[in-house]
């Protein structure tokens, strides 16, 4: 611990009365989530409805419903194609809907726009489909802003999918008229929302020479019978968008002027700074980078990489959070030979490097490569599929050992302050402020932990068959802006507990090794604190 910090000056009273201004803090944090804060996600279901273009897209022509451009095909079971090749057939959804005569915008708000396709398959006797087949859409998506004209489609890109059908059917269902279950597959993802409009045009196209010689390699030769698409679009609510900003914009300026002030306080110190201190100092400053509010300028321009740039900032301060409590829970064993040494800790933080890199690579293959290719899936492909699973098992088996670990050194430490209870080595409110910290320490543990696996555990049900039953798309905003706020008031209480407290220290020149501290205090019959070393008034 920083000798002469602030935690070892402050009063019971002192402490009750922070213990109790933080808890109202928290609470208010909870509370701007469950009673202002929306659903943090909601989602749109669209019945692509399928066309007929006779060019088979030689004439470059958008299809859509609003205004009517579209030869409408009520059903493929009664539509007779004049090829085998189904590129004539123009499945198309218009985003957003419109509703009671009015036609809904999309909203800067929204800040991304991820959209799922459900392929309905019928069962067939001539048309079978094979399982794991390959399915390729060619994908055309438009643009168009409020000012442009209805039918005003600027093509925003233009792209062949490949994704593999999943889908299976109960063997007693196995006749003309029942459908298989299929797997939701991804089909883009945008990390800003900056058009009020949207439209797809997706075709099917068939190779049927390619077929003939190889149908298990070329795509859409084994899909079945495609009966219907479905497209389901899914945003984050601007409600819930606004709250959060308006937290970060609120909490931003605080954390940097603590972090000022703790620096500026360090910085006056006659003494090299301690790790702790130094640690303490760059959480601070990478909650700084992630408080700062950089949504509010995707209002005013299009920055496809936002979504990207805060996956990255969670990830740093996630990286820095963790690297933390190991530094933190190993300076307080003082009877550890190792303290204030960052090499002490280079076993323990490799797994936090490890498993934060390789997250890090699973995160730019798949958000990084969408900056180019909004439709881009890194599961799209076996490579990329196998990249990003041992990205995910590597950097969870890091996690797992690095938890067990941190609850160990917490026990540890824990231990040591019994003891050196026993022995009268602690004084009393010293003993009950370390408690509190570690306590604090092990709750903000399990909530920023429970915070990251509901984001992923949510992330991935966005990304499945069950993007409506997504914890995102439920009441979660309490515990996401309460976990939020939980992180600031635990820096803040670090920075005002461990700043140096000058008014008691003025003049420290040097550290004291704790032994000769304590041994000097028995022969003055002075009272000593061995938790630290101590900083000793400048002798005369």
């Amino acid at each position: 611990m920083a000798d002469g910090a602030v935690i070892e000056n402050l009063s019971t009273r002192k402490l009750l009365g922070i213990l109790a201004a933080l808890g109202l803090a928290q609470a208010a944090f909870f509370a701007v989530g469950a009673f202002f804060a929306p659903v943090p996600s909601s989602s749109m279901d669209f019945e692509m409805v399928k066309c007929a273009d006779q060019t088979k897209g030689a004439a470059g022509h958008w299809f859509h419903l609003r205004p009517p451009r579209c030869d409408l095909i009520e059903s493929l079971a009664t539509y007779t194609p004049s090829s085998f090749d189904l590129r004539e057939i123009v499945f198309i959804a218009q985003m957003p809907h419109a509703r009671n005569n009015l036609q809904l915008e999309y909203s800067p708000w929204f800040q991304f726009l991820l959209g799922l396709v459900h392929v309905e398959v019928e069962y067939s006797d001539v048309f079978k489909y094979v399982p794991g087949a390959k399915l390729m859409l060619e994908v055309r998506m438009g643009v168009r802003t409020r000012e442009s004209a209805p039918d005003a489609w600027e093509e925003y890109a233009d792209v062949n999918v490949t994704r593999t059908l999943d889908c299976t059917i109960d063997p007693s269902k196995k006749s003309e008229g029942n459908f298989y279950t299929c797997d939701t597959l991804d089909l883009f993802e945008l990390g800003s929302n900056n058009y009020p409009f949207y439209l797809l045009n997706v075709r099917i196209p068939i190779d049927t020479e390619a077929c003939r010689r190889d149908p298990v390699a070329t795509p859409n030769c084994q899909i079945g019978k495609i009966n219907e698409l479905h497209v389901v679009a899914i945003h984050q609510n601007g409600g819930f968008t606004a709250v959060w900003l308006w937290l970060k914009t609120l909490l931003c300026p605080i954390v940097i002027a603590a972090c000022y002030w703790f620096n500026r306080r360090l910085s006056l110190l006659p003494r090299p700074r301690l790790l702790l201190e130094k640690a303490i100092l760059a959480l601070g400053m990478v909650l700084v980078l992630l408080d700062a509010p950089l949504e509010w300028l995707s209002l005013v321009a299009r920055l496809p990489c936002l979504l990207l740039l805060s996956d990255l900032r969670q990830g740093l301060f996630y990286t820095v959070l963790f690297s933390f409590w190991l530094i933190f829970a190993g300076e307080h064993l003082i009877d550890d030979p190792q303290l204030n040494n960052l090499s002490a800790y280079r076993i323990n933080l490799s797994l936090v490097a490890v498993a934060s890199l390789a997250l890090l690579v699973y995160d730019m293959a798949e958000r990084g490569m969408q900056l180019a290719d909004p439709f881009y899936s890194v599961w799209s492909s076996e490579w990329g599929a196998t990249v990003a699973y041992i990205s995910i098992y590597v950097a969870l088996a890091c996690t797992l050992a690095y938890f067990v670990f941190l609850f160990y050194k917490i026990v540890v430490v824990w231990n040591s302050i019994r003891r050196k209870r026993a022995a009268h080595l602690y004084r009393t409110s010293e003993n009950r402020r370390l408690k509190f910290l570690m306590l604090f320490t092990l709750l903000c543990s399990a909530l920023t932990i429970a915070a990251y696996f509901m984001r992923q555990f949510g992330e991935a049900s966005l990304h499945g068959d069950s993007a409506d039953d997504s914890i995102l798309t439920h009441s979660t905003s309490a515990f996401f802006t309460g976990t939020f706020g939980m992180w600031n008031i635990y820096v803040l209480l670090l920075i005002a507990m461990y700043a140096p407290s000058h008014k008691q220290y003025q003049g420290a020149h040097g550290l004291i090794d704790e032994n000769e501290d304590l041994m000097s205090g028995e022969e003055r019959g002075t009272e000593s604190n061995p938790l630290t070393t101590f900083l000793k008034p400048a002798q005369d």
